[in-house]
């Protein structure tokens, strides 16, 4: 029972750093504060990150067999081989990046259905369909996906705060490193330290209030177009 709750055990708070006076303890728990946030909004961030750049992906798909329709005429000349190549192609460009550093991200349930969208046209073709219907649909679902993550991503603060934690960390890091080298004293450390959680906090205010200026922004600045048709 006590190993379930020390395993469970939920992230440092701020009145943990005041519980303890040597800079050691109060610097390994606003590390362990830091981490488990860089953590949790990395993930965050990833996901929509990759759902804006998968959107425009797509939509340059769907812009590839519009932009041939009108070359040549009629959807009639292409081909279902074409329709697989040119989705192969812009898939292996889009995901040739995040592949190379992360070999599980064809795996993900949510990327596998993203994945499966640029062969949508060649299966309604195969199964002898009206896939011509589907390419503006595919231009306007991409254009969107991308447009709402990216609102989400900047309401949330998630690439922001992963980025503002991961930064304040490696601060940290520096100071217990030139701490156990001797070029600080312990004063001195505490000090930077501090500083650090300072900043940090402030930098986090500041974020939350401009993340909702500029929501508010853009709706106060729609409505009022709005009104003045």
């Amino acid at each position: 029972m006590k190993d379930e709750k020390i395993k469970y055990k939920s992230s440092p708070q701020w009145h943990d750093f005041a519980n303890y006076q040597t800079f050691e303890r109060q610097c390994n728990n606003y590390s362990d504060y830091l981490n488990s946030y860089v953590n949790w909004f990395a993930k965050k961030s990833n996901v929509c990150r990759f759902a804006m750049k998968q959107g425009l992906f797509l939509a340059m798909f769907a812009g590839s067999l519009f932009c041939i329709n009108k070359f040549e005429g009629s959807y009639e000349s292409i081909e279902l081989w074409l329709l697989n190549s040119l989705a192969c192609l812009i898939l292996l460009i889009s995901l040739l990046p995040d592949f190379v550093t992360d070999k599980d991200v064809i795996k993900s349930k949510s990327n596998l259905f993203v994945i499966a969208t640029y062969f949508s046209p060649a299966v309604l073709k195969a199964l002898q369909m009206n896939w011509e219907a589907s390419v503006i649909p595919l231009i306007g679902i991409g254009l969107g996906m991308s447009f709402i993550f990216y609102l989400i991503n900047r309401l949330e603060g998630y690439t922001r705060a992963w980025s503002r934690y991961r930064t304040a960390q490696y601060k940290v890091s520096l100071i217990s490193c030139q701490k156990q080298t001797g070029l600080l004293t312990e004063k001195q450390a505490l000090h930077r330290l501090h500083h650090i959680i300072n900043s940090e906090v402030e930098s986090r205010h500041k974020e939350i209030i401009s993340d909702l200026h500029f929501f508010g922004d853009k709706v106060n600045g729609l409505l009022g177009k709005k009104a003045g048709l």
